[in-house]
């Protein structure tokens, strides 16, 4: 491609930019300006070069046609200039030199009309209301050449139309010219003819016809009446070869044009605001709506990953294919990103309405107050940190006055009533458990949770609570392992709650092993090289499947495997991965039916602050008779 070709090209993509501007911003705005100025600046570069100072864009089939050259295709510029093309019905957009950035303005507003604005619209009469003068609409001009691309001069005008091989043609089209290099003078004949026919020899088509017509006489207007026939019937016949090729083509490109278009209409009226990413998904522009949107400026989101602004009233919904292949289909995957509740809450407010063939063509949506949404959670979290506080008072007394009970009684108890008195105080530690965990649960939601993370030893965690369940793991025959060695790093932890998360995880673990089964504790490097350690609770139980092993994880969930009615909550998995989370720290489960389950998590490795590495105490080197003698 000729810097030339290039420069042709340039122009219609920098007005497409400026086309995407305008979708974000207002023609007055800096950003709009400066894209204008640039089209401008490369505008007047390429007419400064041409002598009758006019540009003539076209656009036919896959091709870009500038002065009548074929510059390159359609598929290197942005689709709003084919857009406008088709929208408009324009055969051509013609540039005259001292076009203004005002002028250029007003062609774009036209350009960045909505299809129910433009139906209204006639372009010409459009920019001749805003003055402009020196960009016309399907009125192509040709520039008039001196000589012949092979540096022959151009044939007299012969009164030929405008475009053909005489004396005004348009820019970039071959026309006849004087004697080819290397032929004779005289007129043609059989040899002649072939032997030039032989030179041309892989030449384009215009420059064989060229050639035989200067054999076939030297009359410079028999030339170019003999050119231009045999042109036109070429350029006919053609045209018809390629219409027929082409015309399911245009079709199937018709229908999928109007789908976007349709798509994009209906995108349109239900969204204002409009986010601009690169191939990678980080932010190049925001108008002023997606900014109150999002409750960030440009400025701050500029060059960021989308979904790291991702609020909790915010669903994101983002194709994983921002580039989309032309030698293979799209896999149409999305990732979709925003809390648990904004997602079901949205998902179920939105529905797509689509044709029988299952093409979109419009959205049905009803959304709620977020406030009142809101405010409903808060009541409830309220409500619920309310009746656990008021439930402890009376549950403590219950405990404190059964367990007077049984120690007055006990001994005095026939074997039935011992077995009713000890369901009761059962039943008041499982009340106690629950009670405990509701209200821990409703803590971590409302966000009063805290930790007080601090130097804590892996091993120390790991056997003080193995120490605490201990007892029900005997009482049920299962056998333990452990697997911590004194090697690892120290870790920033809270004790308490990883004591808590380690307790809900052997819970789990022992009541869904059978008797005879193994339960195995322990602690590990990470496996993801991070400076983390990896703690894990693992059994012999039934497992779980796969499409369950993310359930578990959210609140009041259980799942129907192994030993039937093993009671509890279903808090005690969510509130274990709350408090993993607080510290910094990821948990997940490894599970296959049948091969029981190994829950893990990680906890960030604890790193000294320069004070405390400052005050440790430094080492003093042994005397050389003490190190000799192995003295200490």
């Amino acid at each position: 491609m000729s810097e030339s070709e290039r420069l042709c090209l340039e122009v219609l993509k920098t007005i497409g930019k400026t086309l995407s501007q305008m979708n974000l911003y207002n023609p007055a705005h800096p950003a709009v300006r400066a894209m204008l100025a640039e089209a401008v600046r490369v505008l007047s570069t390429i007419l400064a070069e041409i002598p009758e100072g006019t540009l003539a864009y076209s656009l036919d089939a896959d091709k870009v046609i500038a002065n009548g050259r074929i510059v390159g295709p359609v598929r290197d510029l942005p689709s709003s200039i084919g857009n406008t093309f088709t929208r408009f019905k324009l055969n051509s957009v013609t540039f005259a030199a001292g076009v203004t950035e005002e002028e250029l303005s007003a062609f774009c507003q036209l350009a960045a009309l909505r299809p129910e604005a433009a139906k209204t619209v006639v372009p010409a009469k459009f920019l001749s209301e805003k003055g402009v003068s020196r960009i016309l609409l399907n009125e192509a001009l040709y520039a008039k050449v001196d000589r012949l691309p092979d540096g022959s001069p151009a044939p007299a005008e012969t009164g030929a139309p405008a475009g053909g091989p005489s004396g005004a043609s348009a820019a970039g089209t071959p026309g006849s010219g004087g004697a080819v290099e290397g032929m004779g003078e005289g007129g043609g004949g059989t040899g002649g003819a072939a032997e030039a026919v032989e030179k041309v020899q892989g030449e384009p088509i215009e420059k064989t016809i060229e050639v035989l017509a200067h054999r076939a006489t030297m009359d410079r207007g028999e030339q170019s009446r003999i050119y231009g026939t045999v042109m036109q019937k070429i350029r006919a016949e053609l045209e018809v070869k390629v219409q027929e090729a082409t015309r399911e083509l245009k079709r199937q490109a018709t229908t999928l044009q109007n789908e976007q278009v349709r798509t994009q209409a209906v995108l349109s009226n239900v969204a204002e605001g409009v986010v601009v990413v690169d191939d990678s998904g980080r932010v190049l522009m925001m108008n002023p709506a997606a900014e109150e949107l999002y409750g960030s400026s440009l400025a701050e989101m500029a060059g960021k990953p989308l979904s790291e602004h991702v609020k909790e009233e915010h669903l994101l919904a983002l194709s994983k294919e921002t580039v989309v292949p032309n030698d293979k289909p799209v896999q149409g995957e999305v990732a979709v990103s925003g809390k648990d509740d904004t997602r079901r809450t949205l998902r179920a407010s939105t529905a797509i309405v689509q044709t029988e063939a299952g093409k979109p063509v419009g959205v049905v949506s009803t959304l709620s107050d977020v406030t009142k949404y809101r405010e409903a959670q808060k009541m409830q979290r309220e409500f619920v940190a309310h009746v656990t506080h008021e439930l402890r008072s009376p549950l403590t007394a219950i405990r404190a006055a059964l367990e007077i009970l049984e120690g007055a009684v006990s001994s005095k108890l026939k074997a039935d009533e011992q077995r009713i008195m000890t369901n009761a105080l059962r039943n008041t530690d499982r009340l106690e458990d629950l009670v405990n965990s509701i209200l821990d649960f409703s803590k971590i939601e409302s966000g009063q949770m805290t930790v007080y993370p601090k130097p804590a030893r892996p091993e120390l965690l790991v056997q003080e609570s193995l120490d605490s369940m201990l007892p029900w793991v005997q009482k049920k025959g299962l056998r333990v392992e452990t697997a911590c060695p004194s090697s690892l790093p120290t870790v920033n932890a809270d004790p308490k709650r990883t004591v808590q998360v380690f307790v809900n995880l052997l819970s789990n673990a022992i009541k869904f092993t059978p008797a005879g089964g193994t339960v195995r504790i322990g602690a590990g490097p990470s496996r993801d090289g991070s400076r983390a350690v990896c703690f894990f609770v693992s059994d012999t139980g039934p497992g779980i499947p796969k499409a369950d092993q993310q359930k578990i994880f959210e609140k009041f969930i259980q799942i129907a495997s192994g030993e039937k009615h093993v009671g509890g909550t279903g808090l005690g998995l969510a509130i274990a991965k709350a408090f993993v989370h607080l510290q910094q720290g990821q948990m997940w489960v490894e599970s296959e039916p049948g091969k029981g389950a190994n829950f893990q998590f990680t906890l960030p490795c604890y790193i000294p602050t320069a004070e405390e590495v400052a005050a440790r105490p430094v080492a003093k080197p042994k005397p050389w008779w003490k190190r000799l003698l192995g003295l200490k």
